[in-house]
């Protein structure tokens, strides 16, 4: 699976995503993140006792407040591998 970042749930579970330079570091709910405004970002986990997960991380202003979650059409979207592949709607 190679190098990533690890972001805990409210439960403790472990998402990962290689989205924020790979650089082995975890985040919790409330942590600042690397990108500094309102977006999602893809992350794979979950429950480990069951098979993984795709599913979404929601950083408001910069702080890490959502994980898993719906995905928010009106946010912009960074993939697991940290390329932008939605912009938010009407723009």
């Amino acid at each position: 699976m190679g190098m990533f970042d690890r972001i805990y749930d409210a439960k403790g579970e472990e998402w990962q995503t290689k989205a924020f330079g790979r650089t082995l570091k975890s985040y919790n709910l409330g942590d600042a993140m690397p990108v500094p405004f309102t977006f999602q970002v893809e992350v794979l986990g979950g429950d480990h006792h069951l098979n993984y997960v795709d599913s979404f991380a929601t950083v408001r202003d910069g702080y890490l407040t959502a994980v898993p979650d719906q995905r928010d059409e009106t946010l912009p979207l960074l993939n697991y591998g940290g390329a932008w592949i939605a912009a938010p709607k009407g723009s």
